[in-house]
């Protein structure tokens, strides 16, 4: 069962959120501002946070900054605030998805669903960078000359190890030793 942390300063929302999510099958852990949903990430590692933007101590923003630098914890956002640079500021410190309240629990859950999948996905793709310099290299190189971010460098890498039914790391290997302008 993939815990939860839900992180917001209105006892009234977190409440609902909590016990709808846990109605759902999820196993929730709750903290009323960011410095205590710190903590409980540091400590707890949940699957995913879902974190109000404005509470006291860390706001949202400041604690996905956080989270992001000193944690592997993925989350997303949930406020009432929809606009513009809100949702730029998220998407920059790295948010998988941002929801705009009063939230629907129901409606929740596939999105829910669905970042804890993508979340397992960037978790892989770090995993295998990590454990295979060439694949690392070959990845850094198409970031810097496509202009592309991590997942989609790793994505382009190993759609073309597929449409050549090569093996990911002899793809990545081709690339480092002649180039990124050349087929690998």
């Amino acid at each position: 069962m993939d815990q939860i942390l839900i992180a917001d300063d209105d006892r009234v929302v977190l409440f609902t959120l909590a016990e709808g999510l846990r109605e759902a099958g999820f196993d929730v852990i709750e903290a009323r501002d960011g410095l205590q949903a710190l903590e409980l990430c540091v400590a707890e590692a949940p699957a995913l946070a879902l974190l109000d933007i404005r509470m006291p101590g860390l706001d949202g923003l400041e604690l996905a900054r956080r989270l992001r630098d000193e944690t592997t914890v993925p989350f997303l956002f949930f406020s009432a605030y929809g606009d513009e640079d809100f949702v730029r500021r998220a998407v920059e410190f790295g948010a998988i998805g941002y929801l705009i309240k009063p939230l629907d629990v129901a409606a929740m859950v596939p999105t829910i669903r669905t970042a804890l999948a993508r979340a397992r996905e960037i978790s892989g793709l770090q995993g295998a960078l990590a454990s295979n310099r060439t694949i690392a290299t070959a990845v850094g190189m198409l970031m810097q000359a496509e202009g592309l971010d991590q997942a989609a460098a790793f994505d382009r890498l190993r759609q073309q190890a597929r449409s050549q039914r090569r093996k990911l790391e002899d793809v990545a290997r081709t690339l480092v030793e002649h180039g990124p302008g050349l087929k690998a």
